[in-house]
C-alpha cells in the first residue's frame, strides 16, 4: 500500500477510538507535520506546540474526514489553520512575519545538515512568506496544487503564480548569493 493511502486509511481508523492506528499514523507524520510547521513559524518550540494541537484536533475531528482530499493533506490543512491562528493570535500579521524570524542558523544550530541543505535553506528563508508556503506545501510536502489550493484558500490558478514568482525570487536569490544553479547538484 502507498504511504499516502496508508495515511488516509489511518485517518478513517481514528474515528473509532483506534489507538494503535493514531498512534501509527503519528509516527508516519509526526516529522512531515512538524518540520512543516517550522518552516512556516521559524519557531521551534511554537512548531512543537502547533504539532500537539494538531494531532489534537486530528483525533478529535477524524470522525468528520470525508476522504475527498488524502488524509495527509487534511492534516496539513488542519496544521496550517492552528498555525495561523496561533500568529494572529499572537498579533504577527502573516505579511510581517519575515520581521520576526530568529537567525534560522542560530534556531537550528545543534541540528547537522549538508553544506548545500543549509544554502537551499537560507534562500527559501528569504522569499516572502506566501511563496516559501507554496514551495514547501508542493515540493517539500508533496502536495498537488489543488490540494495547496484547497489548504490555503486560494484560487488554483493564484497557487500556480505564486509557485512561478516563488521559483524566479529563489533563483535571483541563489544568484545574489554567488550560487549557480549548477553549484547545488
Amino acid at each position: 500500500m502507498e504511504k499516502d493511502e496508508l495515511i488516509t486509511e489511518l485517518v478513517k481508523a481514528v474515528p473509532g477510538g483506534n489507538e494503535d492506528a493514531f498512534r501509527q499514523l503519528y509516527e508516519i507524520t509526526n516529522k512531515r507535520v512538524f518540520n512543516y510547521l517550522y518552516r512556516l513559524t521559524h519557531n521551534q518550540h511554537m512548531a512543537e506546540d502547533l504539532l500537539m494541537e494538531t494531532f489534537t484536533e486530528v483525533w478529535k475531528s477524524a470522525k468528520g474526514f470525508r476522504a475527498e482530499a488524502k488524509g495527509f493533506t487534511w492534516m496539513i490543512g488542519i496544521a496550517r489553520n492552528r498555525a495561523m491562528n496561533t500568529l494572529r493570535d499572537k498579533k504577527i500579521r502573516e505579511e510581517d512575519i519575515d520581521e520576526h524570524l530568529e537567525d534560522p542558523l542560530t534556531q537550528k544550530q545543534n541540528f547537522t545538515r549538508s553544506e548545500t541543505a543549509a544554502i537551499i535553506e537560507n534562500a527559501l528563508n528569504r522569499l516572502p512568506s506566501i511563496h516559501r508556503e507554496v514551495l514547501d506545501l508542493i515540493f517539500l510536502q508533496e502536495i498537488v496544487y489543488e490540494d495547496v489550493a484547497r489548504i490555503t484558500g486560494v484560487p488554483l490558478n493564484t497557487v500556480k503564480s505564486r509557485v512561478f514568482y516563488a521559483k524566479e525570487k529563489l533563483r535571483n536569490i541563489f544568484v545574489s548569493m554567488g550560487i549557480a544553479k549548477d553549484d547545488l547538484l
